[in-house]
């Protein structure tokens, strides 16, 4: 069972030698949006990534082969799109994207797990679309839908309220690469109500729902300690959804 787990970084050999393991493909979803003045635009690639690498190496751990396929970088993105440097896709073209990947995909793989983290309302609706429609036609996929009450739960008020760029999604930046965090700004922000308030009182917008400089929650409560326990319990949902698709084929 091969150690890297990168596809990107291996060669078509070393690919098809580690296809005889049957593995599971992890595709990461990511995006290009505002995650307020401190974090990159990529936060979200840069999370689905990380936290698909952990995932596989659980699975390795209970003698499921993994392998992370290249992130895909753009999404839903529309509720930033006011913001420089967000660049979204719509659901119908997040389909189809999702559904020629997989399509491409599915033939060698055992199963492939979508791993998106964006809760974004028509990001998740794009997510869930592709997915079913790719169940029906034959594919064995799955994707982290951290909209579930039990995934919500297992992640905290923070997460719960909506964090974007807030404590929750900073913590793990610092975390997974602190190089990417310009923290002397990090430490001047005022915390934002979460983006759900926002949502449930008809918010079309990060702006329309008080987020004028693209960030939701406190991101000066933010620590690389919470970041490392933030990704474990991501890759842990990733693994017990993967898990789930398995069954007893497991």
């Amino acid at each position: 069972m091969t150690e890297n787990d990168l596809i990107a970084e291996m060669s078509w050999t070393e690919i098809d030698e580690a296809l005889k393991d049957r593995p599971v493909a992890m595709l990461p979803i990511g995006s290009m949006q505002a995650h307020g003045p401190h974090l990159p635009v990529s936060t979200h690639t840069i999370i689905a990534l990380e936290v698909s690498r952990r995932a596989a190496a659980r699975l390795r751990g209970k003698r499921i082969a993994a392998l992370v396929l290249p992130p895909l970088p753009y999404s839903v993105s529309e509720m930033s799109a006011d913001f420089a440097g967000t660049v979204t896709l719509s659901s119908e073209t997040l389909k189809a994207l999702l559904s020629d990947i997989c399509g491409s995909s599915a033939k060698r793989f055992r199963a492939i797990v979508l791993v998106c983290l964006q809760i974004e309302p028509r990001q998740v609706e794009g997510v869930k679309s592709a997915a079913e429609t790719l169940k029906k036609a034959g594919m064995s996929v799955c994707w982290t839908d951290l909209t579930k009450k039990r995934w919500i739960e297992l992640l905290g008020d923070t997460f719960a309220s909506g964090d974007h760029a807030g404590a929750f999604a900073t913590s793990i930046i610092m975390a997974a690469c602190p190089e990417r965090v310009r923290d002397s700004v990090r430490r001047s922000l005022p915390p934002v109500d979460g983006l759900f308030a926002g949502i449930k009182k008809g918010a079309k917008t990060f702006i329309d729902a008080g987020g004028e400089d693209g960030y939701f929650g406190d991101p000066t409560a933010a620590s690389a300690e919470d970041g490392e326990s933030n990704l474990d319990t991501l890759a842990e949902i990733v693994t017990v959804t993967t898990m789930e698709l398995l069954g007893s084929k497991a």
